[in-house]
């Protein structure tokens, strides 16, 4: 099967790898749709502040296969997967830092997102890692719950109320979302700022 890695700073290989085997509770997916994140971009252009050869971690696909131990799941669901899941238990998690789990890091999918197929790991499948999606739901879209989560959670960070105004800098995909929420909540006034023209006069479609 074709996978895609970082090969050296601002190159993209298309590897054939084989296909991964499934261990216990595990699950494994075909992949239809997979976003692009502004830290895929980074790690292609070397700017990212880990080392990883990994692509795509906004994934969504069809179940093909699934460990005998496995009743959640079957073959043909539509799922969206995440890619890391944290243990909600750990003194970071308790305290609403639960990107910075141990145990965060040390799930991920296999052999990455970017891939047309990919297990993902048992404590993803018990820990609310996989969801599936309804088929009024395209794969396109459920590939955007990640990030769109990242926005609404973000909006809980701080306090507002109807009639407030607010700036939004950047107006990319992810801004574009936050242009979309700030929306919904009946802001007087919604600024969006940006050094790309393209995008401001995008933003003023929605």
């Amino acid at each position: 099967m074709k996978t895609a890695f970082v090969k050296e700073p601002s190159v993209i290989a298309i590897n054939e790898t084989e296909k991964p085997k499934l261990g216990s509770g595990e699950i494994l997916i075909q992949m239809q749709a997979c976003g692009i994140c502004g830290s895929d971009l980074e790690k292609v252009f070397g700017e990212y502040g880990q080392p990883s050869m990994r692509l795509g971690h906004e994934p969504a696909g069809i179940i093909v296969d699934v460990s005998s131990d496995v009743s959640s799941f079957k073959k043909g669901d539509r799922v969206f997967t995440h890619h890391h899941v944290p243990c909600y238990s750990c003194h970071l998690c308790k305290h609403g830092n639960e990107t910075m789990c141990p145990k965060y890091y040390e799930t991920n999918l296999s052999p990455c997102g970017l891939s047309e197929e990919y297990v993902v790991p048992k404590w993803n499948v018990d820990h609310g890692g996989v969801l599936k999606i309804p088929d009024t739901m395209s794969f396109e879209e459920a590939a955007m719950i990640e990030p769109l989560a990242c926005c609404v959670r973000a909006w809980t960070k701080y306090s507002y109320q109807e009639g407030d105004s607010v700036a939004i800098f950047g107006v990319g995909p992810t801004g574009m979302m936050h242009v979309m929420l700030a929306q919904s909540k009946k802001f007087s006034k919604i600024f969006c700022f940006d050094v790309n023209d393209f995008q401001i006069i995008f933003c003023k479609k929605i």
